[in-house]
C-alpha cells in the first residue's frame, strides 16, 4: 500500500540523482518480485520501476506525473497463517506485496536478519489481490489463499508453486470473505464473510461461480464481522471468532448469496467480541451452540483461530489486545482463559493469525504490526520470548499500517495525514 504525494500544480519535477538512483526499466522487474531472494522479494518502489523516466529539464503538463514523495511499506505483511506439519511447512499469506510466502518450519532464528522463504507466489498471474485466510490442503497437495477486500475471490495453486503462476482454479465468493477452513471428511471448506455476517459452504472443487451449498446467516446466529474460522471435524463443530460489529447490507452484486428479509429488518447493531460454535450441520438463521463472550475473556478484535484437538484447547490472535488468547474447547459464556500471550517480551504486535503445532508443542503467531511471525512453547503463558522469530524485514523496520486505503485528509491544526483503511 502507498501513499503518493504530488506537485500542487501536477507539473512534472525532475527527480535529485543524489536521492534516487538512474536506473533503466529492466525487462526482469517481474521476475524480480517474484523472487526468493528477501532483498528483491521487498523491493523497494523506485519511479523508474513504474516506468517513470523523466529529463532533467521541465516537460510540458500531462501524461504520467511523477510523485514528489511517496509513503510505503517495501516489505511483506503477513496476515493469515497455515501450518503443513507432515512437511515442516509454515505458510503466510501477505497483503502489502500481495502475496504466498511459505517458510522452512524450522527456519528463523532471534536474529535481527530476514528469513529467506523456500517459496513465494507473487505477481499480476497469480491473481492475489488483498490477501486474508490461507490453508494448506495436504491430500490434494493444494494451498488456498482468499482476497478479502478486494477481487472476491479464492485462488487455489499446487502447494508447489512459485513466482507469477496462474491458480488452477478460482471461486467467487460474497465481499470481504476473511477466513476459511477444509473438512477432508466431507470435500467441503467453510468461508466467513465479514460483511454480510455470514458463513458459506462450498465443494472442495468449486470454481467460477459456482454457488455455496448452504449458507449460515441470520439475526439468531450471533455472527458480527466474522473473521477466524475453523472446522472442528472430530467433534462435527464450527468455531468462529467475531469482532462484534454487524451491519446488514443488501446484496449488490451477482455473487453475493443473498441476504434475507429478516435479516435486513434486524438493522446493524453492535455486539462484544465473540467466539460462537455451531454444530457443522448449521445452516440458516441457527442457534450456535455455545459463545464465549464477556469482559472476562479478553476478547477484543479476535481474528484468526486454531483448535488443538489433542489438549482440547482454542487459540485466537487477539488484535486488539497485541495478545493470544487460549480457551478450553467446551467453554461457554464469559470464559476466563486458560492463559494468555502478552507482554513486551512476547514481541506479539496486532496479530493476525495463529497455528498450533501439537506435533511439535509449538504455536505460531503472524504479526501485522512487526514483520514477524514468532514461535511460543504450546503452553506459553504471560510475558514469554519467543523460541524463534520469521522475519520478513530487518529488525526494527516499521509498519506503514495500511491495510487498504481509500482516502487521505490533511489536518492542517496538527499537522498529520489522516488515512483511513
Amino acid at each position: 500500500m502507498v501513499l503518493i504525494f504530488f506537485s500542487g500544480s501536477f507539473s512534472l519535477l525532475s527527480l535529485d540523482s543524489t536521492r534516487h538512483s538512474r536506473r533503466p526499466v529492466s525487462a526482469s522487474s517481474e521476475a524480480l518480485l517474484a523472487s526468493s531472494v528477501p532483498v528483491q522479494m521487498c523491493l523497494a518502489p523506485y519511479f523508474e520501476d513504474a516506468g517513470y523516466s523523466p529529463d532533467s529539464e521541465s516537460q510540458p503538463t500531462g501524461g504520467e506525473l511523477p510523485p514528489i514523495r511517496m509513503v510505503s511499506d517495501p516489505y511483506p505483511t503477513f496476515n493469515g497463517i497455515a501450518l503443513d506439519p507432515s512437511d515442516n511447512r509454515i505458510a503466510m499469506s501477505d497483503e502489502n506485496r500481495k502475496s504466498v510466502l511459505v517458510y522452512d518450519r524450522v527456519g528463523g532464528n532471534k536474529s535481527a536478519t530476514l528469513t529467506s522463504p523456500l517459496s513465494q507466489i507473487i505477481g499480476p498471474q497469480s491473481q492475489i489481490g488483498y490477501i486474508a485466510g490461507i490453508m494448506f490442503d495436504p491430500a490434494h497437495r493444494e494451498i488456498y489463499a482468499v482476497n478479502n477486500d478486494l477481487d472476491d475471490r479464492i485462488v487455489v495453486f499446487d502447494d508447489d508453486a512459485r513466482g507469477d503462476v496462474k491458480p488452477k482454479r478460482r471461486l467467487y465468493v460474497p465481499h470481504q470473505a476473511w477466513g476459511l477452513s477444509l473438512n477432508p471428511t466431507t470435500d467441503q471448506f467453510a468461508i466467513s464473510v465479514q460483511q454480510l455476517s455470514m458463513v458459506a459452504f462450498y465443494r472442495r472443487e468449486a470454481s467460477g461461480l459456482e454457488a455455496p451449498l448452504r449458507i449460515l446467516e441470520g439475526p439468531d446466529t450471533g455472527l458480527a464481522d466474522p473473521h477466524g474460522i475453523h472446522w472442528d471435524v472430530q467433534h462435527h463443530e464450527l468455531i468462529v471468532a467475531n469482532h462484534g460489529n454487524s451491519s446488514v447490507i443488501a446484496s449488490y452484486s451477482a455473487y453475493d448469496v443473498g441476504v434475507s428479509s429478516k435479516a435486513l429488518s434486524a438493522g446493524g447493531h453492535f455486539l462484544p467480541p465473540s467466539l460462537t460454535i455451531f454444530e457443522d450441520n448449521a445452516k440458516g438463521n441457527a442457534r450456535p451452540v455455545r459463545t464465549i463472550q464477556g469482559p472476562h475473556t479478553h476478547l477484543n478484535w479476535p481474528m484468526g483461530i486454531d483448535l488443538d484437538v489433542q489438549h482440547d484447547e482454542i487459540a485466537v490472535a487477539d488484535n486488539g489486545d497485541n495478545s493470544v488468547v487460549i480457551f478450553r474447547r467446551t467453554d461457554s459464556g464469559d470464559a476466563v482463559p486458560l492463559r494468555i500471550i502478552r507482554g513486551p517480551r512476547t514481541g506479539i504486535a496486532s496479530p493476525m493469525g495463529v497455528a498450533i503445532d501439537v506435533r511439535n508443542d509449538e504455536i505460531w503467531v503472524a504479526n501485522y504490526g512487526d514483520h514477524t511471525a514468532a514461535v511460543y512453547s504450546r503452553t506459553a503463558n504471560g510475558n514469554m520470548a519467543p523460541k524463534r522469530v520469521i522475519r520478513n524485514a530487518p529488525e526494527g523496520t516499521p509498519t506503514g499500517g495500511f491495510g487498504n486505503p481509500y482516502a487521505v485528509a490533511y489536518d492542517s491544526k496538527r499537522d498529520q495525514l489522516l488515512v483511513p483503511n
